[in-house]
């Protein structure tokens, strides 16, 4: 028989893997209550304030090769042993859809806390929140008293954001310092003091969200982590310690929820079942990650990887050959980056960086206003670079890149000598 491919999620990852596969001729089934309508995250954050374009539109048609189930799937169970197929979708509807290849592609849902000052704060996590802090923002004209809620990358954003805009901002945050669970010390302590210079201000070791007051702020707005969407297979949930899924730490009062541990190949547990973008935890591979790496480029990339791999396969079998087991194909092997503009403020991260490193190098240009700090796989002089973080030299974050992404990645004893030419070295 031939495959029966399902996607649960049209997100960018999801959506990703449908138009490659149709394009290729393979059918596929999108599942998701929106799909079709799909747009890139990131700039809902970073241009709430002003008049560019703020989000990136990723429409998709159903078509011959793509069929759309507008509905909410539930739960999955997977077919016994010698049946044609390899499990079945369950949908909030009562319908069921069997598959031979099952991708995984839900995304994140924003944590929602209360604000008892605020009840009307809300995160900027979809479209429509996004408008609704972006035409409140127009027809207030005036400059807005702007609070947020949290200390990751989405609140820093709105914050520096706003501020940049002519607002004023405060930053509410259970720590000491932003940004404190994404980024190394010197790259968040850098930043940290180039937002309070710009006028942010800072309310830290928050032990409450009952202490922030009421009656300051014109707009509050969320930005305390998101948790990957998960669905059951077999009545089961990702459960596992060994991993907190959301970036930002663990909300109080509320359990922590975990994403599906995939292989160096994106493939879970369960025969016929891979996951991809915000719902994934690859744990083995060039690239293990403690968490899901929540970006745009991930998600596309885990799209194209799947698609190249479901087309490999049907390659395969049209060849009269054996498919490769995914233990015998390519792994996934792209270069994870991440990319936030906070205000003028542009960090980005490549590779496997930490925020407890405390034994990088940085390097920096002659002014000290730009500058990278590397990661590497251990202490030794012959340990490889594994990670790169940039503040405000994008050049640079481009050499990361390719750096990483090659056949001469630097040791520490190299990127320690002075004259090393990093931007050179990653022409190799």
């Amino acid at each position: 028989m031939g495959k029966t491919i399902v996607i649960i999620g049209a997100g960018l990852a999801g959506t990703t893997a449908a138009r490659e596969l149709s394009q290729a001729g393979q059918p596929v089934t999108l599942i998701d209550p929106e799909a079709g309508d799909t747009y890139e995250r990131p700039p809902l954050s970073k241009h709430l304030f002003d008049d560019s374009r703020y989000h990136l539109p990723y429409h998709l048609e159903s078509d011959e090769g793509i069929t759309f189930v507008r509905h909410r799937a539930v739960s999955l169970t997977l077919a016994e042993a010698g049946s044609e197929f390899a499990g079945t979708v369950h949908l909030a509807s009562g319908e069921t859809l069997d598959f031979t290849h099952c991708i995984l592609a839900t995304g994140m849902e924003a944590n929602r806390p209360e604000v008892p000052a605020y009840p009307g704060a809300l995160p900027v996590y979809n479209l429509a929140e996004a408008e609704w802090i972006r035409n409140f923002v127009a027809e207030a004209g005036d400059p807005l008293d702007v609070g947020v809620l949290g200390s990751g990358y989405l609140g820093i954003e709105v914050a520096s954001a706003a501020v940049a805009a002519g607002h004023t901002a405060t930053v509410y945050l259970r720590g000491t310092e932003p940004l404190r669970l994404q980024l190394s010390a010197p790259v968040r302590q850098a930043l940290f003091a180039k937002h309070a210079v710009a006028g942010v201000r800072f309310v830290t070791n928050l032990e409450s969200v009952e202490a922030i007051p009421a009656g300051v702020h014109d707009l509050f707005v969320t930005s305390v982590g998101a948790r990957p969407v998960r669905i059951p297979i077999d009545g089961t949930l990702p459960t596992t310690d060994e991993h907190v899924a959301d970036p930002e730490g663990t909300v109080a009062g509320e359990a922590p929820t975990f994403a599906w541990d995939v292989d160096a190949h994106l493939a879970t547990a369960y025969p016929g079942v891979w996951a991809a973008g915000d719902c994934a935890h690859i744990t083995g591979g060039r690239f293990p990650l403690t968490h899901p790496w929540a970006c745009e480029p991930v998600a596309e990339s885990h799209g194209k990887y799947l698609a190249q791999q479901i087309l490999a396969e049907a390659a395969d079998r049209d060849a009269g050959d054996v498919p490769s087991s995914s233990g015998e194909s390519k792994p996934w092997s792209d270069v994870p980056w991440h990319w936030s503009f906070q205000g003028p403020e542009k960090v980005f991260t490549a590779g496997l960086t930490s925020p407890d490193a405390d034994d990088t190098i940085l390097r920096s240009d002659p002014s000290g206003e730009k500058f990278q700090v590397f990661h590497f796989a251990g202490p030794d002089p012959e340990a490889e670079l594994i990670g790169v973080e940039t503040l405000n030299w994008p050049p640079m974050q481009a050499a990361a890149r390719r750096v990483l992404a090659g056949d001469h990645v630097p040791t520490r004893a190299q990127l320690e000598d002075p004259d090393f030419d990093f931007k050179a070295h990653s022409r190799l």
